[in-house]
């Protein structure tokens, strides 16, 4: 095992979290954190960061272009048309005030339960939570956290037929389907989804106590989020239905396209369709579109250096000694597994990475020892789904990181919440999987 490089990636996470706690912008505190893994691990400077370096932050940023410029046009022209802030009224009128934070988690899991990409997500639901959270003075650092929980915890891993990525990567070994285990995932989602919400209200309460409130960014525009009585809307119905045929034309097409075209097509019908509907509402469209993609440019840089940091740690041999290590713990199959997955997607920043490598590396091992201990695969695989979620979402996750750097949001400011909502309640859902399996038999 290699020692010096274990403590390398170590010093190399501490060193991403310190300097973007301290302000420090993506770019260098990647490269300091990438060079604090390439030394430890003694390995080749200009091969580290031409190859592993660049080359996944290239791949990231190729791949993701379109659906972060579409994305942010998208989510841009919703706002400027007021097509967000009519839904968000509507919201309001339905549910009542107060409710500003359980409807940002409820619309991002039923959007992320619809197959939504967590990108699209953003950029979609981000005008209407300014609508709600300047109209309930919610700080606006909660937001991440609101959101996270919604579409990374248990609508994206815990409720049986998610049709995201993590949920079905263990379907091709294990022979399982999206619908694994569910009784036992239904169970522990709700677990999840209420322990996010007390957290997220208390927190709420606990920083109006303190007079801490809504603070709008540079980008955000106060007329066009504040509530009046004045204001002429568009009708709610007229404003869902670009977001409605969005989803509608992901769900339809997920077995037929490839995700990210099919995405990229989705944005395009969107936005084609906010300027049809609303185009006498857009006092600007071209300014509009220029500055969405300046923002979106900014936002996908800050989040491919750090896949490409995640690049330099992977080709590491301590990163190896980490994954060996992970994948040698001896005791019950449920646990060892969880563990494993946990490990190494913390280590990836990726729960869908965690997932691929412990059951490329040990899958077949695992369905052999499940089934030596009587253990249906099926629990397997939502076990070591909800453990790769609990782990993945450490400040070097490129959700998370694209979260703050969209929202204008720090670290400093919005971590601490997302991680009680993303790594302390799904890590508190595995466990609670694991004990209704063992002590009750419920799958």
């Amino acid at each position: 095992m290699d020692g010096i490089g274990i403590l390398g990636l170590g010093i190399g996470l501490g060193l991403l979290i310190y300097l973007s706690f301290k302000g420090w912008s993506m770019i260098p505190t990647s490269i300091a954190a990438s060079l604090a893994v390439i030394i430890t691990n003694r390995m080749n400077l200009w091969e580290a960061f031409s190859v592993s370096y660049a080359s996944s932050m290239k791949n990231y940023a190729g791949t993701y272009l379109l659906l972060f410029f579409l994305g942010t046009v998208f989510g841009g022209l919703m706002g400027e048309s007021g097509a967000a802030k009519s839904i968000a009224v509507k919201l309001l009128n339905t549910l009542g005030n107060g409710k500003g934070l359980l409807i940002v988690v409820l619309v991002s899991g039923i959007l992320s339960y619809g197959g939504i990409n967590l990108f699209v997500l953003l950029f979609t639901i981000y005008p209407i939570a300014l609508v709600l959270f300047n109209n309930e003075n919610i700080p606006k650092r909660l937001f991440p956290a609101a959101m996270l929980l919604g579409s990374a915890t248990f609508s994206m891993v815990g409720l049986p037929g998610s049709p995201a990525i993590q949920n079905l990567i263990p379907c091709a070994v294990l022979g399982t389907n999206a619908y694994a285990a569910p009784l036992n995932g239904t169970l522990v989602s709700i677990v999840m989804f209420a322990l996010g919400m007390v957290f997220l209200v208390r927190q709420q309460k606990r920083l109006a106590a303190a007079g801490i409130g809504f603070l709008p960014g540079s980008r955000d525009d106060l007329n066009k989020i504040r509530i009046s009585e004045n204001d002429e809307l568009p009708h709610w119905a007229l404003s869902m239905l670009p977001m409605a045929v969005l989803i509608l034309f992901i769900f339809f097409t997920r077995n037929t396209l490839d995700t990210v075209y099919a995405v990229n097509i989705a944005l395009s019908i969107g936005i084609a369709m906010v300027l049809c509907l609303f185009w006498k509402r857009i006092k600007n469209p071209l300014n509009s579109i220029n500055e969405s993609a300046q923002n979106s440019i900014t936002a996908l840089l800050n989040t491919s250096v750090i896949v490409g940091f995640g690049g330099v740690v992977q080709a590491s041999s301590g990163f190896a000694s980490v994954v060996d290590f992970a994948l040698s713990m001896a005791m019950s199959p449920l646990i060892s597994a969880s563990l494993a997955t946990g490990i190494v997607s913390a280590a990836t920043g990726s729960c869908s990475g965690g997932l691929q490598i412990f059951l490329d590396s040990l899958g077949p091992k695992y369905i052999e020892l499940c089934r030596a201990a009587g253990i249906p695969l099926e629990i397997l695989h939502r076990v070591i789904c909800l453990a790769g979620a609990g782990l993945d979402t450490l400040p070097h996750s490129g959700g998370f990181i694209t979260a703050i750097v969209y929202t204008q949001l720090t670290a400093k400011e919005s971590y601490k919440y997302v991680f009680f909502t993303n790594i302390v309640v799904t890590s508190i859902g595995c466990v609670v999987s694991i004990l209704l399996f063992m002590t009750l038999g419920i799958i």
